[in-house]
């Protein structure tokens, strides 16, 4: 059963999850065929926490199988906040299983 969760990134298990798929996601073509460097790695989810960023993971039970990440910025045209979604990732496997409708 999928389910998806706004992340917390002080949570060791949510840290763990953004980096395990962001990596996966690098490693794609899509992502450029290259996974993340070991600093990015290590110092990611601090550098997210700093930047408010809004990390959502989606699971099937347990296993981490999608993320967005996600930034605040401002819309001159609205007058308002919105939304810059930077990255959107999904495992290969679990691609066209209807995750985003979960």
């Amino acid at each position: 059963m999928f389910s998806i969760i706004q992340a917390d990134l002080a949570n060791p298990l949510h840290a763990e999850a953004e980096i395990s798929l962001l990596d996966a996601y690098a490693r794609d073509p899509m992502g450029g065929g290259k996974g993340l460097a070991n600093n990015v790695k290590r110092n990611l989810c601090a550098q997210l926490i700093q930047r408010h960023a809004v990390v959502v993971l989606a699971f099937d039970n347990d296993k981490p199988v999608g993320l967005t990440n996600a930034f605040e910025a401002f819309s001159t045209f609205r007058c308002q906040p919105i939304l810059n979604i930077h990255d959107i990732a999904v495992l290969p496997a679990y691609r066209g299983k209807g995750i985003a409708s979960a």
